[in-house]
């Protein structure tokens, strides 16, 4: 199989092969043509064209695609929209962002919580990490800060992996859509009542020159932190795990250095970011690294490559937690910069801290390399301690 007859929207590409891949066409050019979905596409291959696609929003506007593939199932949300309406929606949204109360938030919930969590395996000396903590915490982090009924986070869970499938398998996104209104009703009509200190409330209540979220709008955006932030936070959990356990030396340099464990979320989040293709479609079409790309052809953004491109980087394909910690276009660019990073990085840097603190003598057992063109994780990571 060569690059040109991979079709990346359903290609595993374990471990190496995805970034042998990507390499090879990112020598090819800025722009190359690929398939997807088994039509032809274009993937922008390099940082500073890929750079600059994502800041021109007047060609290729970033809420277009997202209207076919993630609307449909997940409700009208500023993710979709375009120009001055994305800006005033962004906005409403953001007290579900802001880093101030998510470093309170981390401190306070989600440390806990991950420790609520080990707690049910640390006498065992064995674990699947991905089955016991890290395909669990993101998810249910997100519930708590959300202000939701405590117990019904696996419920939560099953509904934001099931709104994935969409459009693969269209009315199982659409049943767990609906589940996800059901659920949530209550908690809104309470918190329209009697507004407390979590992101529900703030959603309900958030004004900008007058406007506000409808009740469905409330709720899309909820359907929205389930299926764009939590399940791509447990993704990158899983490779961070995955990452770090095949280097003894370093886990026991993270156990004790908070400063190295950051460093170290953010170098695997340019070496194996959870997106590794970003799809976006050309809707008015324009010249990206000197190439025509028609209107309405399909893109993909190819983050991994990107991040990983040798103008840019030394020695690109080593993970080195040490390098210089530059700019990543893990998180996108310009206005449809994802403004969940801060959130994402505290989670990740929390995850380590805990599990190094409570699993000593941390140790791979068996492991599944990171696989997926799109989404990319392992969802095995078996590992002993004591």
């Amino acid at each position: 199989m060569t690059a040109t007859t991979i079709d990346f929207m359903t290609a595993a590409l374990p471990g190496a092969e995805l970034h042998d891949t990507l390499r090879d066409l990112r020598h090819q050019g800025p722009v190359v043509e690929v398939t997807m979905y088994g039509q032809r596409a274009f993937m922008v291959t390099r940082f500073a064209e890929l750079r600059a696609f994502f800041a021109d929003q007047e060609h290729f506007p970033g809420g277009d695609i997202y209207q076919f593939h993630t609307e449909p199932v997940v409700g009208r949300t500023f993710i979709s929209m375009n120009g001055k309406e994305h800006d005033q929606y962004r906005i409403l949204a953001m007290p579900a962002f802001r880093s101030r109360a998510t470093a309170r938030f981390v401190d306070s919930e989600l440390v806990p919580l991950a420790h609520e969590l080990i707690d049910t395996f640390a006498d065992r000396g064995e674990a699947d990490l991905f089955t016991d903590l890290v395909g669990r915490l993101p998810f249910w982090s997100i519930s708590r800060k959300l202000g939701l009924p405590v117990g019904t986070e696996e419920h939560q869970r099953r509904w934001a992996l099931q709104m994935l499938s969409y459009p693969s398998d269209p009315q199982a996104a659409l049943d767990a859509s609906a589940a996800v209104t059901e659920f949530l009703m209550p908690s809104v009509e309470e918190r329209l009542r009697d507004p407390r200190d979590d992101v529900l409330s703030h959603l309900l209540h958030s004004d900008h020159d007058g406007m506000r979220f409808t009740t469905e709008e409330v709720v899309a955006h909820v359907r929205l932190l389930y299926v764009v932030g939590a399940t791509t936070t447990s993704d990158s959990m899983s490779n961070l795990f995955w990452t770090v356990l095949q280097d003894p030396a370093l886990l026991d340099r993270a156990r004790t250095d908070a400063d190295l464990r950051a460093r170290i979320v953010h170098e695997l989040l340019r070496w194996e970011p959870p997106v590794c293709l970003l799809p976006r479609v050309a809707t008015h079409g324009g010249v990206i690294g000197g190439v025509e790309v028609p209107p309405g052809a399909m893109l993909l953004c190819a983050i991994a490559s990107a991040n990983r491109d040798g103008d840019v980087f030394d020695e690109p394909d080593r993970f080195d937690p040490d390098r210089d910690q530059g700019e990543l276009l893990t998180f996108g660019f310009g206005n449809k910069f994802c403004p969940g990073s801060h959130m994402a990085r505290q989670q990740l840097e929390a995850a380590l801290g805990v599990v190094l603190e409570r699993l000593p003598n941390l140790r791979l057992v068996e492991a599944d390399p990171p696989s997926g063109a799109i989404l990319r994780r392992t969802e095995h990571l078996q590992v002993a301690w004591g």
